[in-house]
C-alpha cells in the first residue's frame, strides 16, 4: 500500500514538473517573438510570471460572463482606484478570486465543515483580494496626498518660467521620481498626446482617483482653462489651501490622539499597573 501511495504522489509530482517546464517554455516562446530583448530575471522571477500568466488564463473565463454586469463594474472600479498594483490585470484579479474561492471552500469542506460552510468560506476567501485592493489604494492615496502640494510647487515654477501646461508637465514627469502621483500626470500627458483635449485629460484623472484634493486640482485647472485665467496664480491658491487643509488634516489626527490611547491604557498598562501595586496585598506581603 505504501509503495502504491509513493507511486501514486511520485507521478503527481512529475506530471506537474512536466505541465510546469511546457508552460515556462511556451512563456519564453511567446516573450521572445512578442520583444526584442531577452526575459532577464532568477527562477523565481520566471516562476511568478508563469503563474500570473496562468491565473490570468483561468480569470478570462470568469471575467468573459462579469464584465458587464454589476459586479464586473465594481471589480474594474476597485482595481483603478488602487492604481493597477504590480501592473495586476482584471484577469488576473479574478483569477485570484477564484483560486482563493477553491482553496477555501476545498479546506472548510476537508475539515468537516459542511457543505454550507463550505460555499460561505469560499464566497469570504474570493473576497481577500479586495482586502489587498484596498489596502493598496489607501496607501496610494496617502503618497498622493504627500507628493501633491511639492508637484503643485513645480508646476508653478515651470508655468511661470513662460512654459505652457503641457510642456510643465511634461518637465514635471520627466525630471521627477515615479511617484503614484507622477504617474498620473503622466497619463494626463499621454491622453493629450492621443489627441484628447486638456479638459478631458483632467476630467480622466479626477475620475481615476476618489481623493478631494486631487478632484478640486482637475476642477479648478479645468474652470481656469475655460476662463482663460493665469494658471500660475491658480496653482499657487491651489498649494497654498492644500497646505492648509493637511495642516487642519494633521491637527484633527492629532486630537484624536487621547482618544486612541485610551484602549491600550485600560486594557493593558492599567491591569499591570493595579498587580504590581496590590498583589503583594493579596498574596499576604506588605507595602
Amino acid at each position: 500500500m505504501v509503495w502504491l501511495l509513493a507511486t501514486f504522489y511520485g507521478s503527481c509530482l512529475a506530471l506537474v514538473c512536466l505541465w510546469y517546464g511546457e508552460m515556462e517554455s511556451g512563456w519564453l516562446i511567446r516573450q521572445r517573438f512578442g520583444s526584442d530583448t531577452a526575459f532577464e530575471g532568477n527562477q523565481w522571477d520566471l516562476l511568478v510570471l508563469v503563474v500570473r500568466g496562468l491565473l490570468e488564463t483561468w480569470g478570462e473565463v470568469l471575467w468573459v460572463r462579469v464584465y458587464s454586469s454589476g459586479t464586473g463594474q465594481d471589480s474594474r472600479r476597485r482595481l483603478r482606484v488602487a492604481g493597477y498594483p504590480r501592473n495586476m490585470s482584471i484577469q488576473e484579479l479574478w483569477g485570484w478570486r477564484l483560486v482563493l474561492s477553491i482553496v477555501g471552500a476545498t479546506y472548510i469542506y476537508v475539515s468537516q465543515g459542511g457543505f454550507f460552510l463550505a460555499c460561505l468560506g469560499g464566497c469570504l476567501c474570493s473576497r481577500l483580494p479586495y482586502l489587498w485592493l484596498a489596502s493598496a489604494a489607501s496607501k496610494r492615496e496617502a503618497a498622493i496626498r504627500r507628493a501633491l502640494p511639492g508637484v503643485l510647487d513645480l508646476l508653478v515654477i515651470c508655468t511661470g518660467a513662460g512654459l505652457t501646461f503641457d510642456a510643465a508637465v511634461a518637465i514635471m514627469v520627466e525630471k521627477t521620481q515615479p511617484n503614484p502621483l507622477i504617474d498620473e500626470f503622466q497619463q494626463v500627458l499621454h491622453h493629450m498626446r492621443m489627441g484628447d483635449s486638456r479638459q478631458e485629460a483632467l476630467r480622466r484623472m479626477a475620475a481615476r482617483n476618489q481623493q478631494q484634493d486631487i478632484r478640486s486640482v482637475c476642477a479648478t485647472l479645468i474652470q481656469a482653462d475655460q476662463l482663460g485665467t493665469s494658471i500660475t496664480s491658480t496653482l499657487m491658491l491651489l498649494a497654498n489651501q492644500i497646505r492648509i487643509s493637511q495642516a487642519h488634516r494633521a491637527e484633527a489626527q492629532a486630537n484624536q490622539a487621547p482618544v486612541k490611547l485610551l484602549f491600550p491604557l485600560v486594557l493593558f498598562i492599567f491591569p499591570s499597573l493595579l498587580v504590581v501595586l496590590f498583589g503583594p496585598v493579596f498574596l499576604g506581603g506588605t507595602f
